[in-house]
């Protein structure tokens, strides 16, 4: 802020074409009061224990550096970037290398305790609600967000930290009665014949990131609409408490 220019941590999620559709979608859902996210990779299938990063707290491994941070970001979009009041964690520690291995984190959203319902008869209190993340490093899980509100839901799909599909369910009349739209945005093409020169799945995804990166420094703006700085900070934050509910220490005494 002191010196005018652009700050942001680097998650290439929220600019993933079905994430930024997702965001413009929440208000055709009504009011969020539930979402469910995952993302847990199994380490064993490229690493080696216990030599790897992904063990060794020095170089930031662990589960809770690796993985929380993409269920995290989902539920805080959900919940318009506002921190929870109470966070909940559960999970496992591995003695020898003393990392988080997995973990399971509820939060809580208090949303506007001004506002009654008495009057209006509707219960939801506007912008509360719960989220329910698991994270790690130990098995490969489905990898779905689930973001529920009170007209409907929005599916994110299937790596949902770097998704080319989300669905759309608007609830009609009666019990398990939904309206589905499907919503597709393919992986732009690679200058590259072959895409053995990508590390991770879906990487030529992080061309979004890139370019919205060039508007916001062109434009001299000094935060990113799709992950601002003071939501970075909220997430870091969660991510603090997880580590000190799980009893990891940062280096060894």
């Amino acid at each position: 802020k002191k010196k005018g220019v652009l700050l942001m941590e680097g998650l290439w999620t929220r600019f993933f074409p079905a994430v930024e559709k997702a965001r413009q979608l929440l208000p055709e859902i009504g009011t969020v009061v539930n979402v469910t996210s995952d993302f847990n990779f199994n380490a064993n299938d490229s690493e080696v224990y216990p030599d790897s990063p992904v063990y060794n707290r020095r170089l930031g491994g662990g589960a809770t550096l690796l993985t929380s941070p993409y269920p995290l970001s989902m539920a805080l979009m959900a919940f318009s970037g506002q921190r929870p009041t109470k966070v909940h964690v559960v999970g496992q520690v591995d003695p020898a290398t003393g990392v988080d291995l997995q973990a399971a984190m509820i939060l809580e959203f208090a949303g506007d305790t001004t506002t009654t319902s008495c009057h209006t008869k509707n219960p939801v209190v506007p912008g509360a609600g719960i989220a329910t993340l698991s994270y790690g490093v130990l098995c490969e899980s489905r990898e779905e967000t689930n973001i529920v509100g009170t007209k409907g839901s929005i599916t994110i799909h299937s790596p949902c930290h770097c998704p080319t599909r989300l669905t759309l369910r608007i609830k009609q009349a009666g019990r398990a009665n939904v309206e589905t739209k499907v919503y597709e945005y393919p992986l732009p093409v690679s200058s590259s014949e072959s895409t053995t020169d990508y590390y991770y799945p879906n990487s030529a995804g992080f061309c979004y990131e890139a370019a919205a990166v060039a508007r916001c420094v062109a434009s001299n703006m000094t935060s990113c609409p799709q992950f601002t700085l003071d939501e970075a900070l909220v997430l870091q934050e969660l991510m603090e408490q997880a580590r000190l509910q799980l009893g990891v220490k940062e280096f060894d005494e």
